[in-house]
């Protein structure tokens, strides 16, 4: 994993760098023009030693090699020192200061300096040397090259002082109202969130918690909305679920009344819808429990695992039809104490899915004790269909089995299908014994 940096460390190092470079470029600036400087005065000087020697020495008095102002100089360039001669090779081609400077070390002197000019006026050509080193140096040199260093070397600690000034007075105004951000964010919840926005110092900062706080706004209401749904749902279930229950019993009375001219047919409908408008008002009620916050134990009631889980096949087996597949539903007798609708619901979610994805094939049930295992073959095509038609019951599944804390596990392969739920039972298994289907 990349490790990341803090944006304080960032800033920091980039205006460090900034001031390292700032201060190396200008302090070799200044040693360049210093250079610069001191060439341009000894060159002057140079030249006004080579005309003041043309006017006031007569050639009958020029000799070779003479020695004038502090300087050597020779009317021909084999008439130099030797030691110029070795160190240019060439003389200079073209009228100018030359010069070259001895091995040296790092902030140290160089060990020898030479100094070359040619010299032209008119047909007369001069060449005006000076050879300089640490022994023949004056000591005024000396003295300005320490008194030089002293001063850059105390503007380049200024500038680092006045830099690292800024960059903590940069950081202090930076890094309080982000953090003062961070915090108001980490804050936030359902009753703070319409409250005015803190002022964060900088514009871009607050319209950085305006884009925050905007961002759960819609998240708060989508939640609201959410359980403004169900809250609604469950509550206008009420009434048509009243509505069913109460003709069913009307339905009943007229049976009784009727007596044996009530038709049989009429019995399997009314049980149907008997078991449909009790499986509505179990689902409100158990919607309404989800959606609460607080934790409230539903009751429990003694349920035959292995029954309930044929009941629901035997309702479900309509999705098979015209469906080339095979069923096999193996069970063991086993009873339980356990929230019934719940379990209910898992289970025909479990089965529906499977029930209603498969194509062709085999479909496996497996119950034993408390656990139950759902396998079906599905194809690549099937399994896009299979997210998208069993969202919200696979959602709901998850969301009852990790409340309960029942174990449920969902897997799925190019080819299989795998659902496996393990109830947490208080009770256990009344006889033994294999069913199969």
């Amino acid at each position: 994993m990349k490790r990341q940096i803090s944006l304080k460390l960032f800033v920091t190092l980039a205006f460090l760098s900034l001031g390292v470079v700032l201060v190396t470029g200008y302090s070799m600036l200044s040693a360049h023009y210093y250079r610069m400087g001191m060439n341009s005065v000894t060159a002057s000087d140079m030249e006004g030693a080579a005309h003041s020697y043309l006017e006031l020495v007569p050639p009958a008095r020029r000799n070779q090699l003479d020695n004038f102002r502090g300087y050597q100089i020779a009317a021909h360039w084999e008439h130099i020192p030797r030691a110029f001669k070795e160190v240019f090779r060439t003389p200079p081609a073209e009228p100018g200061f030359t010069v070259k400077v001895g091995r040296s070390k790092w902030f140290a002197p160089p060990d020898a300096m030479y100094f070359v000019y040619r010299y032209q006026s008119n047909d007369q050509t001069l060449f005006v040397t000076r050879h300089g080193s640490r022994d023949t140096a004056p000591p005024l040199i000396g003295r300005n090259a320490a008194e030089s260093r002293e001063m850059l070397f105390g503007i380049s600690v200024l500038i680092a002082g006045v830099l690292g000034g800024v960059i903590l007075l940069l950081l202090r105004r930076v890094s309080r109202p982000v953090a003062a951000l961070g915090q108001w964010a980490h804050t936030l919840n359902a009753e703070n969130l319409n409250k005015p926005l803190p002022d964060f110092s900088y514009p871009e900062l607050n319209d950085l918690a305006g884009l925050i706080r905007t961002s759960l706004s819609s998240v708060q209401e989508s939640l609201a909305r959410e359980h403004r749904f169900l809250s609604y749902a469950s509550h206008e279930l009420r009434t048509p679920i009243t509505i069913i229950r109460n003709n069913i019993e009307l339905l009943r009375k007229i049976k009784e009344t009727q007596g044996s001219g009530y038709i049989s047919q009429q019995e399997k409908v009314i049980n149907r819808i008997d078991r449909a408008s009790l499986n509505m008002q179990y689902l409100t009620e158990t919607l309404l429990w989800l959606s609460k916050k607080e934790m409230v134990s539903l009751p429990v009631k003694c349920i035959q695992l292995d029954k309930m889980l044929a009941q629901l096949v035997e309702e479900m087996e309509y999705l098979l039809d015209r469906k080339e597949v095979e069923l096999k539903l193996e069970t063991r007798p086993c009873t339980v104490f356990l929230p019934e609708f719940p379990v209910q619901i898992i289970l025909g979610n479990l089965i529906r899915n499977a029930f209603q994805y498969t194509w062709e094939g085999c479909i496996n049930i497996f119950q034993e004790d408390n656990r139950v295992v759902v396998t079906n073959p599905q194809s690549p095509a099937d399994t896009g269909q299979n997210d998208v038609g069993f969202g919200l019951g696979l959602q709901l599944t998850a969301q009852l089995t990790k409340k309960l804390d029942w174990r449920y596990v969902d897997e799925s392969t190019t080819d299989v299908h795998k659902a496996s739920i393990t109830f947490g039972s208080e009770g256990g298994k009344l006889t033994e014994g294999i069913e199969n289907r």
